[in-house]
């Protein structure tokens, strides 16, 4: 398994997700994007922040939050001609351990055994 984020100065390799948090739009103050690309727009970065605080994310560790910085905007840069939609100012990355047991039981394959046909790639 590999390193959890862009750097390798993560002590231990576990599957994440990542969430974030950025400002500058007009629907709202600030934008949560998270999981399967669901967007969120919140009036207070309070209410963002508590909002993934509750669904257990917690800041990625400052050793690699410029990695995820850096990572996501240069992501959004490589589109030719820009992105159709503002991607604002990114602010903040989050992340939780991916419940790789969940996984496997929403794809129907056996995780303990190996027997997965919709295994991870």
């Amino acid at each position: 398994i590999e390193p959890a984020g862009p750097s390798n100065s993560s002590s231990t390799a576990v599957p994440i997700n990542i969430a974030t948090i950025s400002s500058g739009f007009e629907k709202g103050d600030f934008l949560v994007r998270e999981i399967k690309g669901q967007r969120l727009y919140f009036d207070f970065f309070e209410e963002a922040f508590n909002f993934l605080a509750n669904k257990g994310y917690a800041r990625v560790p400052e050793a690699e939050r410029d990695d995820w910085m850096e990572a996501i905007a240069m992501a959004h840069n490589s589109i030719v001609n820009g992105t159709r939609y503002n991607t604002g100012h990114l602010l903040m990355v989050l992340s939780k351990p991916v419940d790789v047991n969940t996984i496997y039981q929403n794809t129907g394959g056996d995780s303990e055994k190996g027997e997965d046909d919709n295994g991870l790639v």
